[in-house]
Order: C-alpha cells, then sequence, then structure tokens
C-alpha cells in the first residue's frame, strides 16, 4: 500500500486552494479585479479611496456578490506603494543574493523591512517595504474576508503592456507558481491553517463528546451497580430482620421450655385436661375449684339425663367419687347443679 498516495487527499483538503484565485490591482482611481479559474473573469469597479481598508472592503462586497471564493488573493500595488531597484548582478554567486537584498531592505526600509526578488534576464528585480505595512495588508484583508496570499509590484521591464489585468495576472502568477517576487514570502505557507485549527477543534470537540459518552456510561454502570447493591443491602437487611425475629421467637421458645421444665405438673392439671376431653354440649360449667383434696364443678343444663350422663363420664375419667351435691330447676327450666369430688 502506498502511505504516500493514501494521505495525499488530506494533504489536499489542508493546503490552501489554488484552484480559484482572486488577484486585484488599484491604479489610484479603479480597483481592477479579476478571478483564475479554468477561465480568465475581470470586473473594475470605482475607488472611494486609496486607503487600504476602503479597498479591502471594496474587493470583498465584489467577491461576495458574484459568488467567488476568496481563500487566495492577491494585490498587486503601484509603483510608489514601496521601494523598488533593478540592477545587474554580473559575478555575484546566487547563494548572496538574498543576503545583498537583504542589506539593502534593511537601508531602505529600516530595521524590520519586508522584502523580496527576482531574477529578470541578467537583472535583479527587488522590493521592499516596512514590515508593519505588508502586516497592515494582511490583517486588512483578512479582516474582510480576503486570505491574502501575494502582495507584490510588476517589474520595470514588464510595464510595456500597460493594462491593468496584466497587473492582476502577474499576480495570479505569482500565488498559483508560489514565486518570487511576493512580500509575503514568509508567510507564505502552504497550509490553510484556518481549515488546520477548524479540524483540530472538530477533533477536540470529538474527543471530549466520546469522553463525555464515556463518562455517561461509566456512570450509568456505577448506577447501576449502586442501585443493586442497594437492592442486596435491602436483602441482607430483610435477611438480618427475619433472622433476628426467627432469633427472638427461638429464644422465647427457650424461655417457654425453660418454664415449663420448672413447673411441677400435678394430678389436678391432668383432671383439668380430662374435664376439656368429656366436655358435652349440653352442659356448660360455670365455675371449677380444685385443690389438693377435693373438686368441685358447678354448671346449668336444658336437661337432666344430660346432667346424669355427664356425672358418669366426670367419674370415669376424672374422679370416681364424684358425687351430685345439688341441683335446681331455675323459673326459665334450667337446671343448675353442683358435682363434688373427694380426691385422694
Amino acid at each position: 500500500m502506498n502511505v504516500g498516495k493514501f494521505f495525499e487527499p488530506v494533504k489536499k483538503f489542508f493546503r490552501e486552494d489554488a484552484g480559484e484565485i482572486i488577484s486585484a490591482y488599484f491604479d489610484g482611481e479603479k480597483i481592477f479585479i479579476a478571478r483564475l479559474t479554468k477561465k480568465f473573469e475581470t470586473i473594475e469597479v470605482d475607488a472611494d479611496s486609496s486607503e487600504i481598508e476602503q479597498l479591502a472592503e471594496k474587493i470583498s462586497l465584489v467577491c461576495k456578490q458574484r459568488g467567488w471564493k476568496t481563500s487566495s488573493v492577491g494585490f498587486c500595488l503601484r509603483q510608489e506603494d514601496a521601494v523598488t531597484f533593478q540592477t545587474e548582478i554580473n559575478n555575484v554567486p546566487e547563494e548572496q543574493i538574498p543576503a545583498l537584498v537583504k542589506s539593502w531592505a534593511l537601508a531602505q526600509a529600516g530595521a524590520n523591512p519586508a522584502f523580496s526578488f527576482t531574477k529578470v534576464g541578467e537583472e535583479l528585480w527587488m522590493e521592499t517595504m516596512p514590515k508593519t505595512t505588508a502586516n497592515e495588508y494582511l490583517t486588512t484583508f483578512k479582516k474582510f474576508g480576503l486570505n491574502l496570499r501575494g502582495l507584490s509590484i510588476m517589474p520595470d521591464d514588464l510595464l510595456a503592456k500597460r493594462h491593468p489585468y496584466d497587473r492582476t495576472e502577474f499576480i495570479t502568477e505569482i500565488i498559483r507558481n508560489k514565486s518570487s517576487p511576493n512580500l509575503l514570502t514568509t508567510s507564505n505557507s502552504l497550509w490553510n491553517w484556518q481549515k488546520i485549527s477548524y479540524a483540530a477543534a472538530a477533533i477536540f470537540l470529538c474527543l471530549l463528546i466520546i469522553g463525555s459518552i464515556k463518562l455517561f456510561l461509566d456512570y450509568d454502570e456505577a448506577t447501576d451497580k449502586l442501585d443493586a447493591a442497594k437492592v442486596s443491602v435491602e436483602n441482607l437487611n430483610a435477611d438480618i430482620a427475619l433472622k433476628k425475629d426467627i432469633d427472638d421467637t427461638v429464644a422465647e421458645l427457650h424461655k417457654i421450655n425453660k418454664l415449663a421444665a420448672q413447673v411441677d405438673i400435678n394430678e389436678n392439671f391432668n383432671r383439668l385436661l380430662n374435664l376439656g376431653k368429656i366436655a358435652d354440649k349440653n352442659i356448660r360449667l360455670t365455675k371449677i375449684r380444685a385443690d389438693e383434696n377435693s373438686l368441685e364443678l358447678e354448671g346449668i343444663t336444658d336437661e337432666s339425663d344430660a346432667l346424669k350422663n355427664y356425672l358418669g363420664r366426670v367419674r370415669s375419667t376424672v374422679a370416681k367419687s364424684a358425687r351430685l351435691e345439688s341441683s335446681s330447676e331455675r323459673d326459665d327450666g334450667k337446671i343448675v347443679f353442683v358435682i363434688r369430688a373427694a380426691l385422694e
């Protein structure tokens, strides 16, 4: 796999777009604007002022009205807008030319000059202006959405054509071929840093979103685990409460068993149990009294035969000495009785 070919579309995207170039020239009265794509389109407009800001604003307005892209813009200066010089360079080594031009620019524009040069035949064309002035063009054009990529003056020996659009074509070629002379050479990067900064911001935003999503997923997972832990704790608390109830119940049973073990279950208790066993629906006991020596039962019945049968069951089950102590009939027909028995 050719890695270079793989990254070529990416490189192309982030490079400055030279497929459409806007170039302009101001002659003191009019602004001549040209657009180069597959063809060359031109338009001229009157200039209200020679100030850089007004010129940039007018160029920007024309481009917006016509839908022209302004990612690669060039501006051709007038002869009086910068200092230029053309001289023969016989016997000057090629590698010494940049230092020669810089020395000349320092002498003409001060300590911090913007300068460029090009060879025209056997002669050297040089141009310079204060770097602050070149930066003013850059920032002013940028203020109106114009990405200034070329700033220069047409050399003297090319001025014979004289037509203003020759100057726009000249600056267009400088941008397209990334050639000299160009007073913006130091900032003439091949890369579109605006796109790169947008891409970096987008990547950072994506990473931020991914990080946020992961944070939310981790939060949801942690929440689920916490909820599960809460359920486990609640279940554990329920189990603990149940165990406590069971422990309390067992402890209570132990107490009852301990008390029951201490109770002296005597014969009278068995007799009372037997009274319950021989209970008769026709006999209703109203009082039971028992001590170590005797047992006394008081009750009510509707039938004398029922009383007789009950007395027989008491004798055979509870106490053999049981006898009918007394019985009487009330006004309502109920028979009231007392049964006594001597206990051994």
